[in-house]
């Protein structure tokens, strides 16, 4: 399985893009309109794309990877959020891009896209719906976490749906995951699990 990150263009998420046979892929919040040119370089095409949570700074260029065909997937939770006030498009003036769910994830449940085991893990917190996406590969592990952990720091609490209580709950079951393994966050750069146990001050 192959990884590749898609660092954003000014304010926006981290995107990551996954494949297991280098043709077609899964995209991890695609943050941005230019993730799609950027696949087209890679010579990937999108088949899943996979929501963190509904912030417009994830989920930007959702629609044009729709319009690729790829089909869009969120936790259950988080899809009632989609395209009202709690995706911050209007808190921050920027024009929303309408977009469809076609699939969700219940809390635990695993599906194969395109070859690779994920299990989604809803993670409340940053929104009530905010859920983190452990993928399963050639016999190891990758952690993707969007907005609710970082490399040595978490997300904000205080936005639409947000709550500290649910964040803290939240970090102690990600804490509580056997082993170590990478982690993918929705900003900032990569970490491992282990590290954060070790050195992050709010698991």
């Amino acid at each position: 399985m192959q990884i590749t990150k898609i660092y954003p263009r000014g304010f926006a998420s981290n995107c990551y893009v996954i494949t297991a046979d280098g043709k077609n892929c899964i995209v991890i919040d695609p943050a941005q309109k230019r993730v799609e040119s950027e696949l087209i370089k890679l010579g990937l095409t999108p088949k899943y794309v996979l929501l963190t949570h509904c912030h417009f700074d994830h989920v930007d260029g959702t629609k044009a990877l729709q319009d690729c065909g790829a089909k869009v997937l969120c936790s259950a939770v988080e899809k009632p959020f989609i395209g009202t006030a709690v995706d911050l498009y209007d808190a921050f003036g920027a024009p929303r891009t309408p977009f469809a769910v076609d699939d969700t994830f219940l809390d635990g449940e695993t599906k194969e896209l395109c070859g690779i085991r994920i299990t989604a893990l809803i993670t409340p917190g940053h929104t009530a719906g905010s859920c983190c996406y452990l993928v399963q590969a050639d016999g190891q592990k990758y952690l993707f976490t969007g907005d609710t952990l970082f490399a040595g720091s978490i997300g904000r609490t205080d936005f639409p749906t947000g709550s500290g209580a649910d964040m803290q709950a939240s970090l102690a079951r990600l804490n509580a995951l056997q082993g170590d393994m990478p982690v993918y966050a929705g900003h900032e750069e990569d970490t491992t699990l282990e590290t954060e146990r070790k050195h992050n001050p709010f698991m």
